[in-house]
């Protein structure tokens, strides 16, 4: 069929965006729930990897490691589908944002340490010098700093997880990429729906790729 048959685009009904629309609102559902928790669970393991302990600040590398170097696909169908060998069985959506999150804090947490370590150690010796104890030091000096710093690369992470986010659709929910899948094939126009679905992921992800833009500038940090 030819992208310029046009007669054939009478296929594609209004039902068929709806669709569409709301398979978009499940990505967006899926990524707000473990954008939130992967924050988090990755503010804490960051934090951790900050301690001078040289046995604790080791630990978040058992989570993070693994999870940094290999693929989310792989990660999604151990939980999916390997889990459930050892007893161990729950839904698409809740193994979707386990998966997802914990892949997400394992990334922040990486932002997290490299923002604290870059604020200069002389700005710990300010705090200390004006009275504060190591708490408020960390609190109002270093994390204020450090946080100029997360920001901009922090949006560009969530940026990248929303568009990962379409790996959901291998373990059968109905995601925006997967109800694109759908359409494509009851209309059999993939040329045109595809288009479409690649249209709302843009308009989901650009005004995001702004504020980081945005931020990067204000903020005078490269991402």
């Amino acid at each position: 069929m030819s992208v310029f048959d046009f007669a054939s685009y009478a296929k594609f009904r209004w039902s068929d965006m709806v669709l569409i629309f709301r398979a978009a609102g499940l990505t967006l559902q899926i990524t707000l729930i473990s954008l939130a928790f992967g924050t988090l669970i990755g503010l804490l393991l960051g934090i951790v990897r900050c301690s001078k302990n040289q046995v604790l600040n080791k630990l978040p590398l058992l989570i993070m490691e693994p999870l940094r170097n290999s693929p989310l696909i792989v990660q999604l169908f151990l939980v999916y589908y390997g889990l459930p060998s050892l007893g161990i069985r729950m839904p698409a959506m809740t193994a979707a944002l386990l998966t997802l999150s914990l892949n997400t804090s394992a990334f922040f947490a990486v932002l997290v340490h490299s923002s604290i370590i870059a604020v200069p150690r002389g700005q710990w010796e300010s705090g200390y010098a004006i009275g504060f104890n190591k708490l408020q030091v960390y609190v109002y000096v270093i994390a204020r700093q450090a946080i100029r710093l997360l920001i901009p690369q922090a949006i560009t992470l969530y940026i990248s997880q929303l568009q990962t986010s379409s790996l959901v659709s291998f373990v059968s929910l109905q995601d925006l990429t997967k109800a694109g899948q759908i359409v494509a094939q009851k209309t059999l126009l993939p040329f045109l729906i595809y288009a479409i679905v690649a249209a709302v992921y843009f308009a989901l992800t650009y005004p995001l790729a702004r504020v980081a833009r945005y931020l990067e500038k204000r903020m005078g940090f490269t991402i």
